[in-house]
């Protein structure tokens, strides 16, 4: 196991070695597709209403690079909350690209365990789940990698299609989501922030097209 993670890591340091230097690249041309701002996204939707929405201090956007984001609070009609983040990147060159939540939980004190993979509509399309905790909090944290028709779990696999579509598509925009939801006390607590999670990220999903374009 320690032989398989040391190959893993160095696999993710040669791409992202790789990642970095193609994308830092003058020569070529990058396409912006039309879009919806984020600021946009509805307040209501099915079962989901927007009760709050946060605003990133100043250092916290400048670590973050994202050309738009969303950062709110929707609860559901049996008083469910979620925490829904989107980060949106009209381009991932010079240095402006997704912050893996791997990093930024951890950074900001939580801990992760517990992963889960979930079909997200496809087979090919899969989202993370990660129990975090934090003093006595826990929750459910789900996340993918969403962009130019993908939803990707694996971040080695979204740096690889970023390259593949800067090549053949000209494009490298996409977005980070994520979707967190609170777990209660007692028995099926658990299970609950997760169907929560899962229910809305899955009606989500269909709706971020004209914010996070195909």
């Amino acid at each position: 196991m320690k032989n398989l993670s040391y190959i893993s890591m160095l696999l993710f340091l040669l791409l992202s070695a790789a990642f970095a230097q193609y994308l830092s690249r003058e020569d070529s041309r990058e396409l912006i597709p039309p879009r919806v701002s984020l600021s946009e996204f509805p307040q209501q939707f099915g079962v989901w209403r927007q009760i709050e929405e946060q605003r990133l201090g100043e250092g916290q956007f400048r670590e973050l690079k994202a050309d738009d984001y969303i950062s709110r609070t929707y609860v559901n009609d049996k008083g469910f909350p979620v925490f829904l983040f989107i980060a949106w990147y009209a381009s991932q060159r010079h240095r402006q690209t997704f912050h893996s939540p791997q990093n930024c939980l951890p950074g900001a004190g939580w801990t992760m365990g517990g992963h889960k993979l979930h079909h997200a509509g496809s087979e090919e399309s899969r989202i993370n789940e990660y129990l975090i905790g934090k003093d006595d909090a826990k929750m459910i944290a789900l996340y993918w990698y969403h962009g130019r028709g993908r939803i990707v779990a694996n971040e080695y696999w979204g740096r690889l299609y970023t390259i593949k579509d800067s090549i053949a598509r000209g494009r490298t925009d996409g977005a980070l989501v994520r979707v967190i939801a609170p777990m209660g006390k007692g028995e099926g607590a658990e299970e609950q922030a997760r169907q929560t999670a899962l229910d809305f990220a899955g009606k989500l999903m269909p709706m971020l097209s004209n914010y996070i374009p195909d």
